[in-house]
C-alpha cells in the first residue's frame, strides 16, 4: 500500500471517527411497522392501466412499411414515366439534337482556327 492511500485511509477513518463520536452508533432512521408490506399493493394501485405507447407502434410497423414501399413505388414511377415522356417528346429531342449540333460545330471551328468570316464564306459557296 503506498503513502496516499494510507492518508486516504487514515483521513476516512478519522471522518468516521469524528461522525461516531458526534451522533453516536443510534441509526436516526426508522421504518413504520409493515411499510414494506403494502409497499407493492400501493405502488400498483397508482400505475394507470392504460395500454403502452409503444404497443401501438408495433402493431402499425407493417402499415407504415408498407405506405413507404407505396410511396418509394410511386415516386419512383413518376420519375421513370417523366423521363419516358421527355424521350418521346419531338419537340425536347430536337432542342437537344441542336444543341449537341451547335456544340460539335463550336468545337471544329475551334479546331480549325476559323474566324466567323471564313465560316460565312464556307456556307455562301455551297
Amino acid at each position: 500500500m503506498n503513502i496516499q492511500n494510507k492518508n486516504q485511509v487514515t483521513a476516512m477513518t478519522n471522518e468516521e471517527l469524528y461522525i461516531d463520536n458526534k451522533m453516536g452508533k443510534k441509526n436516526p432512521f426508522t421504518v413504520p411497522e409493515g411499510y414494506f408490506d403494502q409497499l407493492t399493493s400501493r405502488v400498483m394501485s397508482q400505475v394507470p392501466e392504460e395500454k403502452p405507447r409503444m404497443a401501438i407502434v408495433r402493431q402499425l410497423r407493417p402499415v407504415l412499411y408498407a405506405a413507404a414501399c407505396l410511396c418509394l413505388f410511386v415516386i419512383g414511377a413518376g420519375i421513370y414515366f417523366h423521363s419516358m415522356e421527355e424521350e418521346q417528346n419531338p419537340l425536347i429531342s430536337a432542342a437537344t439534337e441542336v444543341t449537341a449540333s451547335d456544340n460539335y460545330v463550336d468545337e471544329a471551328a475551334d479546331y480549325a482556327m476559323l474566324d466567323n468570316y471564313e465560316i460565312y464564306a464556307c456556307v455562301m459557296n455551297d
